[in-house]
């Protein structure tokens, strides 16, 4: 039986090493150097150190995985096993690619250009180049009248000043002293995100609705800028309850309780979803939320008194 060389082996070690760090767009021209450190003496030019990268390279090309250097960093440009791609993929990634570039929540862009990315090396050559010539979409119509807002709310909410906010609340003036959290979005609208610092408590006003932003030359506590709530499930919904986005679990209690870390939801809305959980449910901390909750279920009640 012919023995292994220890060669071949450490040659696809390196070779399984850079298809990793393709795969994770992390492949800068410093880290795949490093991986073949020991096939090249580091006195040696940078010509030949890159024939030994090249070497490498050719290897992947021959099983149809091609690479390309970009700005110091090789990119991978094709998967092994492409994907097949319809017509309507191919535009719907379009209208995807296009809706990001206007879209103001960063995060968000960020999370879809690197989805967009790992669709992109899954396609064969045809497709991306169908895709490159697809017509493109102008969506800068979404959230134009709000842009300059959103940007001066993204802006003071990374600065952490406490702020007073005139706005319109029922169709009236009104204002607050409160801290500036995060932009939020949903189907329709953008939010600012704040905590009210005279009902201690996180709110959501829409920025459509703001008057105007005064920034007070105060720096916000670190305890003013998160917000956390401890609440315990009981009976059935210890077992069933699955935490939510803003959530974690602390594990159970020694009477089978469900502990739940909620950190930074708006506190009328939680509040409203946990009086859906009935005697299932009761807020630990803090007191305050403790004490709202009790009214709020005693003003339930006085409904069915008479």
């Amino acid at each position: 039986m012919k023995k292994n060389n220890p060669k071949l082996n450490d040659g696809c070690i390196k070779i399984f090493k850079l298809l990793l760090l393709l795969y994770q767009d992390k492949a800068d021209y410093k880290s795949v150097k490093d991986i073949f450190k020991n096939d090249f003496d580091d006195e040696q030019s940078t010509n030949n150190i890159q024939v030994v990268l090249n070497k490498y390279l050719n290897t992947l090309k021959v099983f149809g995985i091609n690479v390309k250097k970009v700005n110091n960093q090789y990119k991978l440009l094709n998967n092994l096993y492409a994907m097949n791609f319809s017509e309507d993929d191919l535009k719907s990634i379009n209208i995807l690619s296009n809706s990001i570039k206007t879209f103001p929540e960063e995060n968000t862009s960020s999370d879809i250009k690197k989805f967009i990315h790992e669709l992109k090396i899954r396609m064969n050559y045809e497709d991306r180049n169908k895709l490159n010539n697809t017509n493109n979409y102008d969506f800068s119509f979404y959230y134009a009248n709000l842009r300059e807002q959103i940007e001066q709310c993204v802006e003071i909410c990374k600065e952490n000043f406490i702020i007073e906010v005139l706005y319109l609340k029922n169709n009236k003036e009104a204002k607050i002293k409160c801290t500036p959290k995060d932009v939020i979005y949903d189907t329709r609208n953008v939010y600012l995100k704040v905590y009210d610092l005279n009902s201690k408590t996180n709110i959501e006003i829409q920025i459509s609705r703001i008057l105007s932003i005064t920034k007070l030359p105060q720096i916000a506590s670190p305890t003013e800028l998160t917000t956390t709530v401890v609440y315990k499930l009981k009976n059935r919904l210890a077992k069933t309850y699955k935490v939510k986005e803003n959530e974690y679990s602390d594990g159970y209690d020694e009477n089978g309780n469900l502990i739940v870390i909620n950190k930074n939801e708006p506190f009328d809305k939680l509040l409203q979803r946990l009086m859906r959980y009935t005697y299932n449910c009761e807020i630990i901390s803090p007191k305050n939320l403790r004490h709202k909750m009790i009214n709020l279920i005693n003003k339930t009640l006085e409904n069915y008194e008479n």
